[in-house]
């Protein structure tokens, strides 16, 4: 693999007295052999050498892309990566502790993974897959571009296993945890080109995953235009501390991105090595282009239990997130215009009764005075989009709570083009407590009768109710369930037994969902009388 190592401030290349480690970054490319980085962890001998079937055709149609002018969304972009949003994530994976392909940890991780991408309503898949005697899945999201006409594919990706006994927070919880980044962030975003967010697994095993994920890419026909595959960033000795020739054109376009936007960055690259020992080898067999970034001091403490959170550098962690975040939105190329602002908080109760509706507030501004549509999480599900509604004017939206407990209450923004969307406004909360929603009225007669009505502010549905008796004697009973499609606001249903046959004096109790109500009768026969 070849790498490219990101230097502040020298543009070019540097000798080695030159560099500054707390800014440099690494990317690599293939060649024949072993690699200069260690080999993954567990892999066992032979290893694998880059030699592309002749059988194999480049499928990628496009490529040698040239950056464009500068974006103020790609800043806005970079301006939000930081080392609060890097450790959350770092520390949920980290928490599962080492990270062994087959291992429950494992499978915990890409269940988490899975869910966190599944969140930010991203399209999600586990790519189940078989490979060398281990059995395990990938993880992919994919956020569709917006031009009809393009069939691109962009990759960002790295590996969420670990070796036996390593907590695995830069090798590679930090490649890991900047594809979750990027999910987060890109996802608030249009691009015209589709982009697809993978961990891979079974990496420390000889590349296992994403042999079998690039296997399937290219039966498919993908077009994977770029691969950015990131593998330990995280590490550096201060704070500020692979392509193959097809993929010479991404080498130059990160220069590009970390030049134009180096103010914000701080990382030049620069070319630096070869080897193929991770998950962007199987891409470059099968004809993609991708690039491998790796942190430019290799990190003494990889596949070991001192592979922790502590030994890692978050500043330059940070750093190479940016750098790499901002290549590959300037790959997908973003589409329209800046996001509205974030909407303002909520504005409403923060107290509440279930089956209740309660209104709130909010509002935000877009740059370009377009309309904006309001997007609203209640906590316990996420709403369409609604709208709509001039840039400035206050907005309102109903909603109500079928289960107590607390919820935080969340608004995000995008511009009436579709192409933007806002960050998600700080949360109210609010606490709901239980409340009855029906009464129950039992009445006798010709077997046993009851008036269900509906005493909350909405329509329930998917009513089921059930009669019952004890004590007395009880012959015959029929038709003593059922269910109620729905009963509007301030409305009643009728339910009754259809069959009822029996003697002495039963405990009558009608249940409606969780509504129970008992009343002491008389039964002759069929004959029911309600006597308390």
């Amino acid at each position: 693999m070849l790498a490219i190592i990101v230097i502040l401030p020298v543009s070019g290349f540097a000798t080695e007295s030159e560099i500054n480690y707390e800014d440099t970054l690494a990317i690599f490319q293939p060649y024949d052999g072993i690699g200069s980085l260690p080999i993954p962890g567990d892999m066992k001998f032979p290893y694998p050498v880059h030699t592309i079937s002749e059988n194999i055709e480049k499928i990628s149609k496009h490529h040698a892309k040239e950056s464009t002018e500068k974006s103020n969304i790609i800043i806005d972009i970079i301006q939000q990566v930081d080392e609060s949003l890097i450790l959350d994530y770092l520390e949920d994976l980290v928490a599962f502790g080492p990270r062994v392909t087959e291992s429950s940890a494992c499978e915990q991780a890409a269940d988490w993974i899975y869910n966190e991408f599944q969140s930010l309503g991203l399209e999600v898949r586990y790519q189940s897959w078989s490979n060398g005697g281990y059995q395990s899945e990938n993880i992919e999201a994919t956020l569709p571009g917006v031009d009809q006409e393009s069939d691109e594919i962009y990759i960002i990706c790295g590996h969420y296993d670990s070796v036996p006994g390593s907590p695995g927070a830069d090798d590679d919880g930090s490649g890991t945890v900047a594809t979750l980044a990027a999910a987060y962030l890109l996802s608030q975003y249009s691009f015209d080109h589709t982009i697809r967010f993978v961990t891979f697994s079974g990496e420390e095993q000889g590349l296992l995953g994403s042999e079998k994920y690039v296997e399937e890419a290219y039966a498919n026909g993908d077009n994977i235009v770029a691969t950015l595959n990131v593998d330990m960033i995280g590490y550096a000795i201060t704070e500020n501390q692979g392509h193959n020739d097809d993929s010479n054109w991404l080498v130059d376009f990160t220069d590009d991105i970390a030049d134009q936007y180096s103010e914000y960055i701080n990382l030049n690259v620069i070319p630096s090595g070869w080897t193929w020992g991770s998950d962007h080898y199987y891409f470059w067999e099968y004809g993609y282009d991708a690039l491998f970034y790796h942190e430019y001091e290799f990190n003494a403490y990889y596949h070991s239990p001192q592979d922790t959170i502590e030994n890692m550098n978050l500043t330059y962690d940070v750093k190479c997130s940016k750098l790499i975040l901002a290549t590959l939105a300037s790959l997908t190329q973003p589409s329209g215009s800046n996001p509205p602002e974030t909407p303002t908080q909520p504005i409403g109760p923060i107290e509440g009764l279930t089956y209740s509706e309660y209104t709130f507030f909010t509002s935000t501004t877009d740059p370009e005075s377009d309309q904006i549509y309001y997007k609203w999480d209640w906590g316990n599900e996420i709403g369409n989009w609604e709208g709509p509604y001039n840039s400035g004017e206050t907005v309102e939206a109903t909603h109500y709570w079928n289960e107590e407990g607390t919820y935080e209450i969340k608004v995000k923004a995008k511009d009436a083009n579709g192409s933007s969307e806002s960050n998600w406004s700080e949360p109210l909360v609010i606490t709901i407590a239980s409340r009855p929603i029906f009464t129950i009225n039992i009445h006798g007669g010709l077997g046993v009768k009851a008036t269900i009505e509906n005493i909350v502010d909405v329509d329930l549905t998917d009513i089921h109710w059930n009669i019952s008796f004890e004590n007395g004697f009880i012959l015959l009973v029929q038709g003593d369930s059922g269910t109620i499609d729905s009963i509007p606001v301030d409305e009643t249903a009728e339910i009754q037994t259809e069959r009822l046959f029996g003697l002495g004096f039963p405990h009558i109790t009608v249940s409606v969902n969780s509504v129970e109500k008992t009343v002491r009768g008389f039964l002759l026969g069929p004959l029911v009388i309600i006597i308390g």
